[in-house]
């Protein structure tokens, strides 16, 4: 039972605002520089870069080279299809494994990319819009950030991760550099080494090379590709059998940009298991890059929502989690290494993505989110899960339900998954609270406002068996979690949760129940409507014991989970709380604890 929590304090409004027009096939046409890197557990190394052009209709061709495990480069070239939904995620046929689909994202001028729902394949592909007009080395220039994951010889045992600032003269120079790096070679150990003399040549298409001269971490030389736009940049070797992925960002002037939605791929090997990603990450919250993510790993795949603090310097790097940061010119872009962590060797590339917008009552396609946690585009809605829809046109006016069970029309209003109306707590023009049916079933879910008859866009969506999310006291989705003591009083930093005492969860999106519930009415109390899903809670990295997951007793569509706090939990007044189901890890919230 919830106590003096009242679901309308759990549900936050907010707005979103939208530039733009709505994404589609005809957003991604034109000549892109690619390179992708492919981790094979069956087949092992393979590596591919090149031109691809897309037609904007569905349709892409690539020319290029392949490297196969310690291999020469040889010629390749072949074609594919891609698909951008609305929220411009995207899906394209992997060049390099017949059959199989790239999960990405398409950003201003880029597409980043892995393949996510592959079993055994770990992989990073980014794709940067080629110039149009004749470059010379004047077009590169200005301070830049490059980051470098590689694999020498093809073995993720000689892995090696590297980064460093160089200043482009514009004319072929980079100068003297300070390289930081590590390798399992050098037992993971972060090594310092400085290079002088570096060199580029750029030719008239935006091709060219990089060269580092030296025996130190880095050196030799790199192709290079440089975008349209000159803010972004590829790397990489082509050489027999060496598998690597350098990316370059030109460099920050203002730090305090960094506000956007970027759609976000990474490769990782941490303490020697693989692992790729792709989705989307915010840094709407100052000092927090929350973060939706389809992460695979030998495991399988989990859909993963997180909110990572960060750290800038006033040159726009810094750290994050488990890696090092900088931010492309003026927030277009961001990358990440794994060096601010000893077994962590990975590489990441997130991209502005590219906004959508429209006219009447337009839903964006961006804006779909789970109500308690506001990841990002990407997290999946689940059944029996509290969603919020953003938009323009939404409803005539604002109206809440005026009880239990909640209508399937409030205010004029419905809205529509799959074509069929759901339970609304909330409306008003700018924002819709609504509850998904138990029933709903699939992989994916169209979502569609009628205002009074008039029918929105429709918005394509993931769907997940459970896609939890922490209702906030914050009501932003980060920060201390909506948790109560056995008497009902808040828990917080002035009155934490002990170890060893059992306090109450409040969340949505744990899935099915049983005994089966009514969509949009209040959860009785006997018998108890218990979640059926595997849910795991850990506070502070500690797993809690959970005495009860289930709907709150006289409340629709809110999920409790009663759990203790172990014994040996950490101490302090924002110590991590994240939850764990079969599809999915939640670690946005954040709990109180003393002695």
């Amino acid at each position: 039972m919830m106590g003096k929590w009242s679901i309308a304090v759990l549900l936050w409004t907010a707005s979103v605002a939208a530039h733009g027009q709505e994404l589609a096939n005809r957003s991604l046409q034109g000549r892109y520089f690619f390179r992708h890197l492919l981790l094979q557990s069956s087949t092992g190394m393979r590596t591919a870069y090149g031109v691809i052009t897309f037609d904007g209709v569905g349709g892409y061709a690539y020319t290029g080279s392949q490297i196969v495990g310690s291999a020469a480069p040889t010629a390749f070239a072949g074609n594919g299809v891609y698909t951008v939904k609305s929220t411009g995620l995207l899906a394209l046929s992997n060049p390099q494994r017949p059959g199989a689909s790239i999960q990405a994202g398409l950003g201003q001028g880029a597409v980043v990319g892995a393949s996510t729902g592959d079993a055994g394949v770990y992989d990073l592909f980014v794709a940067i819009a080629a110039p149009a007009s004749v470059q010379t080395n004047a077009a590169f220039n200005g301070t830049w950030d490059i980051s470098a994951l590689e694999f020498p010889g093809g073995s993720t045992a000689q892995r090696r991760n590297a980064a460093f600032r160089m200043i482009a003269t514009g004319a072929g120079s980079g100068g003297t550099v300070s390289v930081s790096g590590k390798s399992a070679a050098s037992l993971d150990r972060l090594e310092n080494s400085t290079v002088g003399n570096v060199a580029y040549t750029i030719a008239a298409d935006g091709s060219g090379t990089l060269t580092l001269p030296g025996s130190g971490l880095l050196n030799g030389v790199r192709s290079l590709w440089l975008s349209a736009d000159g803010s972004l940049a590829l790397f990489g070797s082509s050489a027999p059998g060496v598998h690597d992925f350098w990316v370059g960002t030109k460099s920050a002037a203002a730090p305090a940009a960094f506000r956007n939605l970027f759609f976000r791929a990474g490769l990782r090997i941490d303490s020697g298991k693989p692992g790729s990603y792709s989705g989307s990450s915010s840094a709407a919250i100052p000092g927090r890059l929350v973060s939706s993510l389809r992460v695979r790993q030998p495991e399988g795949v989990l859909g993963l929502s997180s909110a990572n603090p960060y750290s800038l310097a006033a040159d726009g790097t810094g750290t994050i989690d488990q890696g090092r940061l900088a931010l492309g010119l003026e927030s277009g872009a961001f990358q990440t290494n794994g060096l601010a962590d000893s077994t962590n060797y990975e590489l990441s590339l997130a991209v502005r993505a590219a906004a959508p917008s429209g006219a009447g009552v337009f839903v964006n396609p961006q804006g779909v989110v789970n109500a308690a946690s506001f990841a990002p585009v990407g997290a999946p809605l689940s059944p029996g899960g509290f969603f919020t829809i953003f938009g323009s046109g939404l409803a005539p006016s604002t109206a809440v339900a005026p009880g239990l069970p909640f209508p399937a029309a409030l205010g004029g209003v419905q809205v529509l998954l799959n074509n069929t109306p759901v339970p609304l707590y909330f409306v008003s023009p700018t924002q819709i609270s609504a509850l998904a049916p138990f029933a709903v079933e699939g992989t994916s879910v169209t979502v569609a406002v009628l205002n009074n008859g008039q029918r929105s866009n429709s918005v394509e969506l993931p769907l997940s068996r459970t896609a939890p999310g922490i209702f906030t006291v914050n009501q932003a989705g980060t920060g201390h979690g909506a948790l109560l003591h056995a008497n009902y009083s808040a828990v917080g930093p002035a009155s934490p949760a002990r170890r060893g005492e059992t306090v109450l969860l409040y969340l949505t999106g744990l899935g099915p129940v049983a005994p089966e519930a009514a969509d949009g009415a209040a959860a009785p109390s006997n018998p108890l409507r218990t979640v059926q899903s595997d849910v795991k809670v850990y506070v502070g990295g500690r797993q809690a014991a959970v005495t009860f997951k289930g709907l709150a007793p006289g409340f629709a569509g809110l999920y409790q989970v009663n759990f203790t706090v172990p014994a040996n939990a950490p101490t302090g007044s924002a110590v991590a709380l994240a939850i764990e189901t079969p599809e999915a890890f939640h670690d946005m919230a954040d709990i109180a604890v003393s002695n």
